[in-house]
């Protein structure tokens, strides 16, 4: 494996994408500007960055815009919601899912950026997914108070289980032997196996962001600015962690090493502004965990993810270029499985380096002295009004 580096990724309310690195700088770590981006013209509500360095980011304008991080490239955007994008998830490094207030959820080729298939069933809003590790089965949660199992070989719906209440997330663990369903300040934890309810608890405040650290341990934030490591296995609460914010907006684990199943760095986002980095080391009866680095941005986040990506030789100015996407129409799903079969990483950086080229000389002529907003594979002029002020619930 080539030399890694960490990257973390912000969304905010004020529509920015703003993005920096994990470097660590003898005993200690720094997180450093890589760029800023302004693609979207809505808050921004959820970012997600695959293995090999692909971001994906959604919100309330209804796009997706994509970037590459090692390269600093912006591919462009996917325009098929029609509702605000509430969850994005890579699988691999074969396809992106998205879901939306639309009430649906899709399926998109990472190499072609295609929509496969066009998810229907909710009767209002897709809350969140989450994909099992075998790519076989999607659960989605949304605002009509179900719990949707999907079976992604066939693209139909498997079950539809009435959860009483509408769920704001739903998770699945690492192996895929165990999901979590989030309700406001509730959890309830699930066995594949057998379907039944095996940890359960109540938090005292709202849940804004959860992930699984472990199969066992899962990790927590929200209202009145303290994450929350609760072991399953145990039905029990292992470490309440006081980040000094007054709201955590998102949480992202990323592994030390692929070889290392106990030591993790912890990231978060708070509505005020911060970012922090925290070590994490997970014992038998314990969890200890250490403050790193702390950075103010100076704007209200929304949202975080950090991965390990391939290291790329980057430009030292923190700027993106752009390229062009085209989203072909929806086929079966049939054709194309979810595998890494075919993405050959090769091609794909030499197609994207001649994309680029012909897009960059079509941006120059037609865009010369003006602002361009990009839709989908279109140039289309911003026209200039009033932006509607996005406010921190």
């Amino acid at each position: 494996m080539g030399k890694m580096e960490m990257e973390v990724v912000v969304g905010t309310y004020e529509e920015l994408l703003l993005g920096y690195r994990a470097l660590k700088v003898g005993e200690n770590f720094q997180l450093e500007a890589s760029f800023t981006d302004h693609s979207h013209s809505g808050c921004i509500k959820h970012v997600d960055i695959s293995k090999k360095g692909f971001l994906a980011s959604g919100g309330t304008d209804e796009t997706i815009q994509l970037f590459h991080l090692g390269k600093r490239t912006q591919l462009g955007s996917l325009v098929h919601h029609s509702g605000s994008l509430n969850c994005l998830q890579f699988y691999n490094n074969s396809h992106l899912f998205s879901a939306s207030d639309d009430g649906t959820f899709c399926i998109w080729n990472r190499s072609t950026w295609e929509c496969l298939k066009t998810f229907k069933g909710h009767k209002g809003p897709v809350r969140w997914l989450s994909l099992h590790p075998s790519g076989k089965i999607v659960l989605t949660v949304g605002q009509d108070k179900t719990l949707r199992t999907w079976n992604i070989i066939t693209g139909k719906s498997a079950y539809t289980t009435n959860i009483k209440k509408a769920a704001d997330f739903v998770c699945w663990s690492p192996s895929g032997s165990h999901y979590a369903v989030v309700f406001s300040n509730k959890v309830d934890v699930y066995e594949l196996e057998t379907a039944n309810v095996t940890s359960s608890w109540t938090s005292e405040k709202k849940i804004n962001s959860f992930t699984f650290v472990n199969d066992t341990v899962v990790v927590y934030g929200g209202e009145g600015g303290m994450v929350h490591f609760f072991d399953i296995s145990k039905d029990a609460g292992i470490l309440d962690v006081n980040t000094e914010v007054n709201r955590i907006r998102g949480v992202s684990i990323v592994k030390v090493g692929e070889a290392e199943d106990n030591n993790f760095y912890l990231f978060t986002a708070s509505s005020d502004g911060f970012i922090k980095m925290f070590s994490v080391l997970i014992e038998e009866d314990e969890v200890k965990v250490k403050l790193l680095r702390a950075h103010n941005t100076d704007f209200r986040l929304t949202c975080i993810a950090a991965a390990q990506i391939p290291a790329k030789n980057s430009p030292k100015e923190a700027k993106v270029t752009s390229s062009e996407v085209k989203v072909k129409v929806e086929n079966d799903l049939d054709n194309d499985r979810l595998s890494d079969e075919g993405v050959d990483d090769e091609e794909d950086e030499e197609n994207e380096k001649e994309t680029t080229k012909k897009a960059a000389k079509k941006l120059n002529k037609k865009t010369k002295g003006k602002a361009v907003k990009r839709l989908g594979s279109q140039l289309k002029q911003k026209k200039k009004g009033k932006k509607t002020k996005v406010e921190d619930t």
